[in-house]
């Protein structure tokens, strides 16, 4: 099941207990995370256990309050639980078995510490108990692929040594090895990324889900719809900004095309729009906010973990191409309005709720930005944030949240983050096992010996890898798997470790966009009842504009270098943003006026030559000026060309 599929509270006796149970189980996380940010709760290795308990208790309660009220998604039916009675008990077992496992792991955590990995069978069994609770739990809410994933990965260190090809082979581990590198240590397997979830992610969601209770999706369509009054196809404009306001602070793709597709593609139908641009508009919008800071789709949050960075300065590396990601995906629309000749937006706009709601969402979303900028911890501004933003929405008169609003908002936030960090937990042993077993350099010796020793052919090979290793996958997952079996490798060829995270973050992020799975696409599509192949085609040609940047920042390391800005970083930066223009221009030909084949060979050409020039390490200031050059003169010719035929019709 995905995040987006949130339990509604039933009327029977049963679903308010539960619903009682979420509400209690909830709130007590929230307030022990809370009180770990003013150091009133240890950081310790009990603390990860206590947060991996109540991870595995919110998640039994959340399935098994699935099971007793089907949950639904914009007013339709969601994943009707078959064999219900079978999965409750299963959901039962689980509950009892992850929490009767973690509880014997809390209460020999000493003992377990200091006699590692020589542990009873007593001990063993425990660890088993928390491997079965939270693989089944996995496969419940989030599917076959994931759980797999997590269960493959163990077998593997259990049994690998039998793998008849040698390099796949490992040498063979004891039972209590394993177990102490996937179940049974606060520091391994399950709890690689606890971490992440508990100190970093948890809060910052909850921020992001009260910004929405406050308003902030209805001020976003409003600020797009006032953007969009001034320019040609400016009902696309919602769209944009909304989901990448939303992306910048949830970081979810399939989220974002939930919560605002339903008001912007409507929207983009009815100002021209075909209902399958309508749809790639808002998939490719929203696969945009994940790339954005702070949030930056979860996955920024692993990218500092595995480099062993400060988030801030992540956050602060993924500015630059997070903008031209959005630039490049406005430029595709705005070129594909002029082409098919369609209208300013003449929706009317609400003024007064952008006066009365932009400070709650602008003053809180400053605040934590400027506190992570600070070095406070993840959780220290995410509370500062939701204080602020509580605060401030009690002034926006007419505009106000309700109570109903507020706590809808809180309960979405903790479905959400609860199934974002069992998530997380269950991705740990995937991560465990490929450098415990040196799996991912083992593969990355196997790719630099037999792909050709070009680094333009490797960066294509490793591109194409992280596609297809992230297809049907949440980002956060995607870009895992992908960096463990592609980061070793790129690494090995020379690429900057930072670049080469990003580079894999970047192409995970546009398997949502990939078919044939594409999870946002087929979102899209369904809320614009268009086909998903033709929504898919059309996100691909938006998102082809984008395709350069990873590129582009693995030749050119000062573009991840904000908030340092130089020649070095504006020279790329214009150079991407030719290429990118060239790159629209030739997807929906047109350029003042409509394109023919040749004039759309021309800018393929640019393209092209763009590409060239900004995959050069230390290339000569020609290839800058050829760039420049054909650019402006194609730009010329059309101009002239479009202004002569403009007055022979006249």
């Amino acid at each position: 099941m995905s995040s987006e599929r949130l339990p509604r509270s039933g009327r029977t006796g049963l679903s308010r207990t539960l619903e009682a149970a979420i509400w209690i189980a909830g709130l007590g996380l929230i307030a022990y995370l809370s009180l770990s940010v003013f150091g009133l709760v240890s950081r310790g290795p009990v603390f990860y256990v206590n947060f991996a308990m109540a991870i595995v208790a919110m998640s039994g309660l959340l399935a098994l309050s699935e099971i007793d009220a089907p949950s639904e998604i914009e007013g339709e039916a969601g994943r009707r639980v078959r064999a219900a009675g079978l999965h409750r008990v299963l959901v039962l077992l689980a509950i009892a078995s992850g929490l009767g496992g973690l509880g014997y792991f809390w209460w020999n955590l000493d003992w377990m510490v200091v006699n590692a990995p020589f542990f009873d069978p007593v001990t063993l069994w425990a660890g088993y108990l928390i491997m079965g609770s939270i693989i089944y739990l996995t496969w419940f809410h989030w599917g076959l692929l994931l759980s797999s994933l997590c269960a493959g990965s163990i077998l593997y260190f259990f049994f690998g040594q039998h793998i008849p090809v040698s390099l796949l082979r490992h040498t063979g581990y004891s039972d209590g090895f394993v177990m102490n590198y996937v179940s049974l240590n606060t520091n391994q397997g399950f709890f690689l990324f606890s971490g992440v979830a508990a100190d970093q992610i948890f809060l910052l969601i909850i921020f992001g889900t009260t910004l929405l209770g406050t308003g902030m999706l209805r001020l976003t369509i409003e600020i797009g719809k006032a953007t969009g009054r001034s320019v040609r196809g400016g009902a696309a404009l919602p769209a944009v900004i909304a989901s990448g306001s939303i992306g910048a602070v949830m970081g979810q793709a399939v989220s974002n095309v939930v919560l605002s597709g339903r008001f912007t593609i409507p929207m983009m139908k009815r100002h021209g729009f075909g209902a399958p641009m309508s749809g790639a508009i808002e998939a490719s919008a929203s696969s945009a906010g994940q790339i954005l800071p702070p949030v930056l789709g979860l996955a920024g949050f692993l990218i500092a973990a595995f480099l062993g960075l400060p988030y801030v300065e992540v956050a602060l590396a993924a500015l630059i191409p997070g903008l031209l990601y959005l630039t490049g995906v406005l430029f595709s629309i705005g070129t594909y309005a002029l082409r098919r000749d369609l209208p300013k937006l003449d929706e009317p706009v609400d003024g007064r709720l952008i006066r009365r709601m932009a400070p709650t969402f602008l003053v809180s979303l400053v605040l934590v930005i400027w506190l992570l900028l600070g070095f406070r911890s993840a959780g220290y501004a995410a509370l500062a944030g939701i204080a602020a933003a509580l605060v401030l929405s009690q002034l926006q008169g007419p505009y106000r949240p309700s109570r109903a609003e507020l706590v809808s908002s809180v309960r979405e936030g903790l479905v959400l983050t609860t199934l974002l960090s069992l998530l997380i937990l269950a991705i740990g042993p995937l991560g465990q096992v490929m450098t415990s077993t040196n799996l991912s350099g083992r593969l990355a010796t196997l790719l630099a010996t037999t792909l050709p020793d070009n680094e333009i052919l490797l960066l294509i090979g490793a591109m194409l890898l992280s596609l297809v290793l992230g297809m049907g996958l949440p980002t956060p997952i995607a870009y895992v798997v992908a960096s463990l079996a592609v980061v070793p490798f790129l690494q090995e060829v020379g690429v900057e470790p930072l670049s080469a995270h990003f580079f894999v973050f970047y192409f995970a992020v546009f398997s949502t966009l990939s078919p044939p799975v594409a999870v946002s696409v087929l979102a899209a599509a369904k809320l614009a009842r268009a086909s998903f192949w033709t929504t898919a085609i059309r996100s691909l040609q938006i998102a082809s504009t984008t395709f350069i940047i990873p590129f582009a920042f693995v030749f050119n390391k000062p573009l991840l270098s904000f908030p340092d800005i130089d020649a070095t970083v504006i020279v790329p930066v214009l150079e991407v943003l030719a290429t990118q223009l060239a790159g629209a221009i030739a997807a929906f030909g047109y350029c003042f006026m409509p394109l023919g084949w040749a004039g759309r060979c021309y800018f393929y050409l640019v393209v092209a030559l763009g590409y060239v020039t900004l995959t050069q390490h230390g290339r000569p200031v020609a290839l800058d000026l050829m760039l420049c050059g054909s650019l402006i003169l194609g730009l010329a010719a059309c101009f002239v060309d479009a202004r002569r035929r403009a007055e022979a019709r006249t």
